[in-house]
C-alpha cells in the first residue's frame, strides 16, 4: 500500500483549467468558515499539491494571491499562517473574505425565497395540528435564546425545515435536505459579521410566518416568510458595506 493511498487532506480536488483561482477560493472559503483559524500553520505547498493532484506553481500562485490581500503570512522557513481577522489593521483582509463569499450568501437567499415561499403557502393548506404543535414548541425554544446563540442557528434552520415538512411534499423536503450545507456556510458568513440582529423582531418574524399557516392564509404564509429573507438580505448587506469601508 502507498504511503498516502486512503489518506485525505483538508482540500477538495480540483478539477477545472483556472487551477490557481480554485485553490484560492479553496483557502478563502476555509478561513470564512473557521476550517483554517487565525494563526493555523497551512500545509506545506507539497503537501497541498499532492492533496490537489496539481503542481506546487499553481499551489504558489494562489499562495502569493491570498499573501497579497493580507488573508495569510508567508514566513521563509517556517511555511504559510492564516492572519488574525482581529485588529484594526486586519480589517482589509476580512472585507475581502466578505466580499468573496457575500455573492453566493446572496443567491442561497434568492433561491430560499423561491422554495421557502411556496412551502410557507402551500404549509397554510396542508399543515396538520402535530406540524403546528412542531413549530410552537421550535418558537419558544427560540425565545428563550439569544441570537448570539449557535443553538438559536439550529433553532432557526430547525424551525425553516418545520415549514418545509409541513407542506408533506417529499419532493420539497428533499431539496430543502439537500441545502443543508448551504445553511452551514451561511450561517458561519453570518458569523463573521457584526451581531445586530433585534431577538425580539426576529422571534416576531418567525411567529407571524406560523401564525399566518395556523390561520390558513397561503397568500401571507408566503409574503411573512419572503418578507423575513429579505430583511436578513438587507442586515447582511449592510453589514459587508460597513465592514468594507
Amino acid at each position: 500500500m502507498k504511503k498516502n493511498e486512503g489518506k485525505r487532506g483538508i482540500f477538495s480536488p480540483i478539477k477545472t483549467s483556472k487551477i490557481p483561482d480554485e485553490v484560492y477560493k479553496q483557502i478563502v472559503s476555509m478561513i470564512g468558515s473557521g476550517q483554517l483559524k487565525p494563526g493555523q500553520k497551512l500545509p506545506s505547498e507539497r503537501e497541498m499539491a499532492s492533496d490537489l493532484g496539481i503542481s506546487r506553481q499553481s499551489i504558489r500562485e494562489a499562495l502569493y494571491r491570498a499573501e497579497t490581500i493580507g488573508l495569510i503570512e508567508v514566513r521563509q522557513g517556517e511555511g504559510s499562517f492564516v492572519l488574525s481577522s482581529v485588529g484594526e489593521s486586519l480589517s482589509s483582509p476580512l472585507a475581502v473574505l466578505l466580499a468573496e463569499q457575500a455573492e453566493r450568501v446572496f443567491e442561497f437567499l434568492e433561491i430560499r425565497k423561491l422554495i421557502e415561499g411556496w412551502c410557507a403557502e402551500k404549509a397554510a393548506v396542508e399543515a396538520d395540528a402535530g406540524d403546528l404543535e412542531k413549530m410552537k414548541e421550535i418558537l419558544e425554544t427560540m425565545k428563550e435564546l439569544s441570537t448570539k446563540n449557535r443553538k438559536w442557528e439550529e433553532a432557526d434552520m430547525e424551525f425553516h425545515f418545520s415549514v418545509v415538512a409541513a407542506t408533506h411534499n417529499v419532493i420539497a423536503m428533499h431539496i430543502m435536505e439537500a441545502l443543508k450545507v448551504s445553511f452551514d456556510t451561511f450561517f458561519n458568513f453570518r458569523q463573521l459579521l457584526s451581531k445586530t440582529d433585534n431577538k425580539e423582531l426576529m422571534w416576531k418574524h418567525h411567529h407571524e410566518v406560523y401564525r399566518a399557516i395556523k390561520q390558513r392564509n397561503p397568500a401571507l404564509a408566503r409574503q411573512k416568510i419572503v418578507d423575513h429573507l429579505d430583511f436578513i438580505e438587507r442586515k447582511i448587506k449592510e453589514d459587508v458595506e460597513k465592514m468594507q469601508t
